[in-house]
């Protein structure tokens, strides 16, 4: 799998940690969110969480967009912890993962290769990833990587094919020695698209034998 390779993508969630946007979601709704904003793909809840991963809007604005689609009830129900159930409500669709996954980068790393993260992300997100992260596994996640690319500071998310072109140039390497790990087909079509080889995996499952050795 990763003959005349020399640059692994790997894809953050659904990936390397479990991803559960259900989740959250239903708690949304449990709270009064109207279910028309959260059961579609191409919903109002869905775009406004795009534009937060691409970092079009901030944090601030993502969780104000939240607070006001829940009934003035709640609102006031929840008063001064509102802002602090919301971040529960948005981390909930972060899960587990499993260390091996890690070591198996660090494995890689050690053999040679250059590993990078590629992930549509949000600064909300990342900031609890980071210190959940840390506080399991003892280091910080970026020790197992080369390079991070988050959707959110780099003002691109997948499956644009432009954010493929900017990690190329900042590694500076052809497309056909990169190795791309992703569980959306979208984002993996997007990714050949500029000449990357991609491998869909299963979401939150096992890394398949052929990933795990060489």
């Amino acid at each position: 799998m990763f003959h005349n390779k020399k640059l692994l993508i790997f894809d953050l969630g659904g990936v390397l940690i479990d991803l559960h946007v259900e989740r959250s979601f239903a708690a949304l709704l449990g709270m009064g969110v109207n279910e028309a904003l959260l059961t579609e793909r191409n919903c109002l809840m869905n775009s406004r969480m795009m534009q937060y991963d691409r970092g079009d809007i901030s944090t601030a604005e993502m969780f104000g967009y939240m607070a006001s689609q829940l009934p003035a009830a709640v609102r006031e129900e929840l008063g001064n912890r509102l802002d602090e159930r919301l971040h529960e409500v948005w981390n909930m669709m972060l899960g587990e993962y499993a260390p091996y996954k890690f070591h198996r980068l660090r494995q890689l790393r050690e053999k040679g290769y250059r590993v990078v993260m590629l992930s549509n992300t949000n600064d909300g997100h990342w900031d609890e990833i980071e210190r959940r992260f840390e506080a399991r596994m003892g280091e910080p996640l970026s020790n197992f990587f080369d390079a991070l690319y988050l959707s959110y500071r780099m003002r691109l998310r997948k499956p644009e094919p432009e954010i493929f072109r900017e990690l190329l140039a900042a590694e500076n390497i052809d497309a056909d020695s990169c190795l791309f790990f992703d569980d959306s087909a979208e984002n993996c079509e997007a990714a050949r698209s500029v000449g990357i080889e991609a491998i869909l995996m299963e979401r939150n499952a096992p890394w398949r034998e052929d990933i795990m050795n060489d």
